[in-house]
């Protein structure tokens, strides 16, 4: 599983503004940790982050394979 990270950049630029904080508030995780997934400083496959996304595309109606890829 890995994450889509054009994608996720999409998401974090039409539903928060561009604003990483607030998007990584609403997956429950920090927003240094989300900065570095999206700037390619850690892995888009780490297992915390790729489940995340899946629990908020859950709570907010949005298909989670727009923005997972499961291998």
């Amino acid at each position: 599983m890995e994450a889509i990270i054009e994608k996720v950049r999409d998401l974090v630029r039409d539903k928060f503004h561009d604003n990483i904080s607030y998007f990584a508030k609403d997956l429950g995780l920090g927003r240094e940790y989300v900065s570095a997934i999206l700037n390619g400083r850690i892995a888009p496959d780490a297992p915390k982050f790729c489940n995340a996304i899946i629990t908020y595309c859950e709570k907010a109606n949005l298909n989670y394979k727009d923005y997972i890829k499961i291998t």
